[in-house]
């Protein structure tokens, strides 16, 4: 018995409306974000191969293909790793999402799945000097309640307690 393909399109359309939102019940700013992935994603696709997104299939989705995005995405768009990565994070939900639904595609969302974020250097975080902390502290005009609890509440902010302190050695 051959198994049925599900239509690319009706795909689609049943991972935002069943899973993101149904099941997932994502917030309207990541189904923005997951949105926003696909439309450049689709229009990427097009503009390589001359095929509207209704026209595709899972199948058109491989590794090469995919690849061209995300290198689209950092060289002339110029988005940042991150950017990219969370670009990369909704393909990958939706690939997840297609080797169950349309398990004739299992071999294409299974490559795809194996596309790793890309690393990226994270900011070494700055801190204060005891001198600047200490200008800090002395800020708030302590001779009026406004000026006191202000500095009651950076004091707070500075010093959280024993369990936020790191250990000297």
């Amino acid at each position: 018995m051959m198994s049925v393909q599900i239509r690319f399109p009706q795909l689609v359309q049943d991972f935002f409306l069943q899973r993101l939102i149904t099941q997932r019940g994502l917030n309207a700013r990541t189904m923005e974000c997951y949105r926003d992935a696909f439309e450049l994603l689709f229009c990427n696709i097009e503009g390589r191969t001359g095929s509207p997104p209704s026209m595709l299939q899972v199948t058109d989705l491989d590794v090469p293909m995919v690849l061209d995005f995300l290198d689209h995405l950092e060289n002339e768009r110029q988005n940042s790793v991150r950017t990219r990565n969370a670009r990369m994070a909704a393909i990958h939900s939706f690939m997840r999402y297609a080797a169950v639904r349309d398990p004739a595609s299992l071999p294409i969302p299974a490559r795809v799945l194996d596309i790793p974020a890309k690393r990226f250097d994270r900011p070494v975080l700055g801190y204060l000097s005891r001198e600047q902390i200490a200008a800090i502290l002395a800020a708030p005009d302590r001779s009026t309640r406004s000026g006191h609890l202000d500095a009651a509440m950076l004091t707070t902010a500075y010093n959280p307690g024993p369990a936020f302190r790191r250990s000297p050695h």
